[in-house]
């Protein structure tokens, strides 16, 4: 029988022959072993591990319990892992974990349709995902996976096709349980980070390379459900395929601490549903620790060349040293011995005390804002500040709803785009990721459209004169023809009047131009230019712009294929 995580058991077992006990296994708690009399107990020396097995049925099978956690209970222990099969325990190199809500991530992948004598057409297989990466010494090979299957449906007239994802890891070294278990939560971070959704885990198996086996860990408990289909998931399904590679190379190896010690802690708060002020402080918190991390790392709030630092020191200890009034001086009522230059670098070092605000420019600073100045402003984390500063200190707060819900959304992304970072992923490829989904982060997220679609070359800029942009940014609902004129573009009236004149008369139902830049390209009398549709026109004036939805651009072939849309 496999265990699965979500599951509720209640299981008769034995130890040996006459020792009868119940074994309890309930979804989000600690699997219990007890004994059915109060006056046997089996605990005297306190083992780790227990073995037991089902009487009730033939063949039943063996459960090996084990991680005794310690307990006043003389009739029953609790447990940490429960695990059956008949793969060797002390050879386990292959670890299964079934994500059954990846499937649906997945489904844009997916296509069904019926043909005219009624035969079913389509795909319904997904290509699994591959990497693999080095670390201490070992090869592991990551595998995503598709498990299928057809059943009947429940009234018997059809049938239904259900699918799950298995993340497959397969190691050179045996595995223990408690390494599967590490592996377990770091699996469900990842993928958690990748949809945006708090991702659960429904079944372990695990392998020896011939036999198979199933492992019971206690999970938090959660029944949320949410549509990760796309485009709801934060990063959509093909964009992790271009990288999941380099996203397990760097979250397995390379960038452990980060996520091990600092990022972790935001994984509770996808599924807290608290006051908004207050999950702005613990997002702050961490983006705070993570700051000071990678500043302190990379030396960023250094005062002085690192060098010329240590010269210093050098140089007021050996002052220090030589003046034994001045060393009794500087010593005294403390026990540190001010001429070393050890303690010296620890009462003067070589950094500033830096605010959260400092220390989070700086470390922006560094890596540049390509991707933050799409939807940070420099005003930003001083608002996140405050609004932190008041939650911390149990203060009323000032802003309204509205505005906390604006800077929050923005922290969460400022959050997730580090995050991202540490996994491999390139700026250029996050503004993918922000572009393309409708996971509410990135909905909710107030961004600058103009940088953004520039940045992905999706935007045709388009300079106006003064004059013509105050006009079309008053416009909404009209199509507009623009002609560019030597480098800037103008409003062709006569051309906008006939193209809204010939779709709006009764006579043009015949049919003949059914398409606006169609009917615009046939007043043209310039053979050399050309008509074209666009709804994703910016027109610029000096560091204003303003986005056209519906607009009919005419230019010559070569400049309208400069912009895209030929």
């Amino acid at each position: 029988m496999d265990l699965l995580l979500a599951e509720n058991l209640e299981l008769n077992v034995r130890i040996a022959e006459g020792e009868y006990c119940k074994l309890e296994i309930n979804y989000g708690k600690m699997p219990m072993l007890s004994h059915v009399s109060k006056h046997s107990y089996f605990y005297k020396n306190n083992e780790d591990v227990v073995q037991v097995e089902g009487f009730t049925e033939q063949l039943s099978p063996t459960y090996h319990l084990s991680g005794a956690i310690e307990s006043r209970m003389y009739s029953a222990k609790m447990f940490r892992y429960v695990y059956s099969g008949n793969a060797e325990i002390a050879n386990l190199k292959k670890v299964y974990f079934t994500f059954p809500e990846l499937a649906a991530y997945f489904n844009n992948e997916i296509s069904r349709g019926l043909e005219q004598n009624g035969d079913l057409c389509g795909n319904v297989t997904i290509e699994p995902l591959e990497a693999t990466v080095s670390k201490d010494g070992q090869t592991i090979k990551f595998g995503l996976e598709q498990y299928y299957q057809l059943s009947d449906t429940s009234s018997k007239d059809g049938f239904k096709f259900t699918s799950s994802m298995v993340l497959v890891l397969e190691f050179e070294s045996p595995l223990n349980f408690s390494e599967i278990e590490e592996y377990l939560y770091k699996s469900k971070n990842l993928f958690t980070w990748i949809t945006g959704f708090p991702i659960k885990v429904s079944k372990i198996e695990v392998s020896d390379g011939e036999n198979r086996g199933t492992l019971y860990i206690p999970t938090v408990k959660d029944t949320s459900e949410h549509d990760l289909s796309y485009p709801n998931s934060f990063m959509l399904a093909d964009l992790l395929r271009n990288q999941f590679e380099t996203i397990c190379d760097s979250y397995f190896v390379k960038n452990t601490f980060e996520f091990e010690k600092i990022w972790s802690r935001t994984i509770p708060l996808y599924s807290f549903n608290g006051v908004l002020e207050y999950e702005t402080m613990l997002y702050a918190a961490i983006l705070d620790k993570y700051c000071s991390h990678k500043v302190d790392q990379l030396t960023l709030d250094t005062k002085v060349d690192e060098k010329e630092y240590g010269e210093i020191i050098n140089k007021l200890s050996s002052l220090i040293s030589g003046d034994i009034e001045l060393v009794t001086s500087l010593s005294k009522n403390s026990l540190a011995d001010l001429s070393s230059i050890e303690i010296l670098r620890e009462v003067l070092p070589n950094r500033s005390a830096a605010t959260f605000k400092q220390k989070v420019k700086k470390y922006l600073n560094h890596i540049g804002k390509h991707v933050t100045e799409v939807f940070l402003t420099s005003n930003d984390l001083h608002l996140i500040k405050a609004i932190r500063d008041r939650a911390a200190h149990g203060e009323v707060e000032l802003f309204t709803t509205d505005q906390v819900r604006k800077i929050y959304w923005k922290l969460r992304m400022l959050v997730i785009y580090l995050i991202y970072k540490d996994l491999g992923v390139s700026d250029d490829d996050f503004l993918k990721v922000m572009s393309f989904t409708f996971n509410p982060l990135a909905l909710n997220c107030d961004k600058d459209k103009f940088k953004l679609d520039t940045k992905l070359n999706k935007a045709i800029v388009l300079p106006v004169s003064e004059l013509v942009f105050n006009e079309l940014s008053t416009q909404i609902g009209i199509e507009l023809v623009l002609t560019r004129n030597n480098n800037v573009y103008e409003i062709n009236k006569e051309y906008t009047e006939k193209l809204s004149n010939y779709f709006r008369l009764e006579a043009t139902k015949d049919g003949k131009i059914d398409s606006l830049d169609g009917y615009v390209q046939t007043l043209l009398d310039n053979p050399k230019l050309q008509a074209k549709f666009t709804g994703n026109a910016y027109i610029t004036h000096k560091r204003k712009s303003h986005k056209l939805h519906s607009i009919i651009l005419v230019d010559t072939p070569q400049k309208l294929r400069s912009y895209n849309i030929i």
